[in-house]
């Protein structure tokens, strides 16, 4: 059953992207769909994008294991969804850039573009590997397939879809896979309680300070938590950014991002719900990693954990799409563009984001094949990112005073004290973002007041 459901998704959902190659041209079509997408395929697209592998997966074993502290974590994330809405949305897609180095660029310099773009790819590639090894792991365990076939399988399916169909490939399956999502999630939490005898009966099960606030963790664990999510969604260059640039309209952006909170909200409930479910069902013993496995090999009928092994595996897919296309992006954009010393036609950057997307997959694929134990050390390259650029985005957008030299140095700041951070493991308990946004604020700040004030040009992008 698990065999033939997860073969039969595979070769369907990457027939899909295939098919839209015929509506891709040059780089536009490529990277942002013609700037065409409406707002069902936006928001679609946001939100399969949003519940990914690691929420369905990992946020369900945070779940069973720290009952409600855990949704700090979530009002974070919306937090930063709502943040990006409100303060970016428009201003980004009126703009008719490509890239967030796009828009530093603008607001800053080149410096900015190239040292945030080069954080921006190294990320990517990071999380593309952890991509990789997590399908990897479903494809070994569900199917019995040897370690290599199905990292192939996964690292074949993830370019596929990228590679011939671009961003409107990407949008498409997407949209289509949140419906799987949506509806696999409400269906698997339905009858892992029916299974467990109802609601009452589950929660029951439950530790006394299971719903406690504040039982599983203390004031900095809960910021901590909330301030990791809101950094990740307010800059998240393939969650969010990547899709506004391809929006009909700023108008369309602005509202997809709104639409997208409450189904996010809805996809987070859902892992809290099978989170709950597997503690009450399994007892507390259980490792918090293999929670969601446990749920569909031993309490779920096989379909219905059929089903929610598919809602893994479309979470997985639909985040590594707009991730490796991201970064290909990025590289075509802001760095083979940029350094070309002649015109570059829209077919020739369109054909290098396309060389760009197999590069960055056969590297990710490399990484997880030959270096599998310094996942976590690579992972660190997207927080490193997050930091570095959460201020000089939001700050350079609001405030006009913010100067070109202070934008790229908090960029260097906040990325670097998150590196030193992580290496000096983590002083006083506090994550890397933390320090990370106190330096890169008071860099920009302190630095604007003596270095030369924005041109005109540069101010331009408030006129949106």
């Amino acid at each position: 059953m698990f065999t033939a459901a997860i073969l039969i998704y595979l070769v369907c959902i990457v027939g899909i992207g295939i098919y839209f190659k015929r509506y891709v041209s040059g780089v536009e079509d490529f990277a942002l769909a013609g700037r065409s997408l409406s707002l069902p395929v936006l928001v679609g697209t946001l939100f399969a994008t949003f519940i990914g592998g690691a929420t369905v997966v990992g946020w369900t074993g945070s779940f069973y294991l720290m009952g409600i502290d855990w949704w700090f974590s979530g009002i974070g994330a919306l937090l930063g969804i709502m943040a990006a809405g409100l303060v970016l949305a428009e201003k980004f897609r009126k703009a008719e850039q490509f890239t967030v180095p796009d828009m530093l660029a603008m607001r800053y310099d080149q410096r900015s573009r190239y040292v945030s773009g080069f954080m921006i790819i190294i990320g990517d590639i990071a999380v593309i590997t952890v991509q990789i090894l997590a399908m990897t792991g479903i494809l070994v365990t569900f199917i019995g397939l040897d370690r290599l076939p199905a990292m192939l399988i996964s690292v074949v399916s993830f370019t596929l879809i990228s590679y011939f169909g671009g961003r409107k490939g990407v949008a498409i399956t997407d949209s289509l896979q949140a419906f799987l999502i949506f509806g696999g999630l409400m269906t698997g939490v339905g009858v892992l309680y029916y299974t467990g005898g109802g609601v009452s009966m589950v929660f029951q099960s439950l530790p006394d300070d299971y719903f406690q606030v504040m039982a599983k963790t203390d004031g900095l664990g809960v910021f901590n938590m909330a301030i990791a999510t809101f950094g990740t969604c307010a800059v998240s260059q393939s969650m969010i950014f990547s899709s506004i640039f391809s929006a009909k309209d700023s108008k369309t952006a602005k509202k997809g991002l709104f639409w997208v909170m409450p189904l996010a909200f809805f996809g987070y409930l859902c892992a809290a719900g099978l989170g709950y479910g597997g503690r009450g069902i399994l007892g507390p013993d259980v490792v918090p990693d293999q929670v969601f496995a446990m749920i569909v090999t031993s309490v779920l009928p096989p379909f219905v954990g059929g089903l929610l092994l598919a809602v893994v595996l479309a979470a997985i897919v639909t985040s590594t799409n707009s991730i490796l296309l991201s970064a290909s992006i990025n590289f075509t954009r802001d760095f083979y563009q940029q350094l070309m010393k002649r015109e570059v036609s829209s077919i020739e950057l369109r054909r290098a984001g396309q060389i760009a997307v197999a590069v960055f997959a056969a590297l990710s694929f490399l990484l997880a094949f030959l270096m599998p134990s310094i996942v976590t050390a690579i992972v660190f390259a997207y927080t490193m990112y997050t930091a570095g650029l959460l201020i000089p985005m939001y700050v350079g957008f609001m405030w006009k005073g913010a100067t070109a030299t202070a934008g790229f140095l908090s960029i260097l700041g906040g990325g670097g004290t998150a590196l030193i951070w992580y290496i000096l493991n983590q002083p006083f308990g506090l994550p890397p973002m933390v320090p990370s946004l106190i330096v890169s604020l008071l860099t920009i700040t302190l630095v604007s007041a003596f270095t030369r004030k924005p041109s005109v040009e540069q101010l331009r992008v408030f006129d949106a």
